[in-house]
């Protein structure tokens, strides 16, 4: 069981937020129609759902877009996860903060304090030998990466409006 805490504490860090919230950055620039980064705000939301199995079990490309995904929980009558989302944000509010920090820090993402938006860096140096990512890291990081590209289609009152959130 020891084995097992030490698991779940090591990847719900803020280290393993920080690298989803750099694909979900990714994701939503190179999908956006004019390439432009999401504000800051957009990370608390993706970090809400990308920390959460059942709000990102649903998250695939045989989804078109973030209609289809709000939809999959209503018709699977889930839709209580989703309404879980608002206090999710609230509640991982720390973390997201942490791990945007981290991701800074990092040079994974950097800040624009005049737009409120967050880049994402383009990192061209490979892992070294033994230091790849596990094959779950890269499957949640491309499910990050298309809950990006769902994000850069719509505004924020859209989001908002989907997702039965308010900022």
């Amino acid at each position: 069981m020891g084995t097992l805490v030490d698991e779940v504490k090591l990847w719900n860090t803020p280290i393993i937020g920080a690298f989803l919230l750099w694909r979900f950055t990714q994701g939503y620039c190179d999908n956006h129609q004019t390439g432009d980064a999401p504000i800051g705000l957009l990370h608390f939301v993706a970090s809400a759902i990308l920390i959460s199995k059942e709000l990102m079990k649903p998250i695939s490309n045989k989804r078109a877009n973030l209609q289809s995904y709000v939809r999959s929980f209503e018709n699977t009558k889930n839709s209580d996860i989703l309404i879980s989302l608002q206090q999710q944000i609230i509640d991982k509010r720390e973390y997201t903060l942490a791990a945007i920090d981290i991701a800074t820090a990092e040079g994974l993402l950097v800040w624009d304090a005049e737009s409120g938006k967050l880049y994402p860096r383009n990192l061209s140096k490979r892992p070294g030998r033994g230091k790849k990512l596990n094959v779950l890291m890269v499957r949640e990081g491309k499910k990050a990466e298309i809950l990006g590209k769902w994000f850069s289609e719509h505004d924020i009152s859209s989001i908002e409006s989907y997702l039965k959130v308010v900022f």
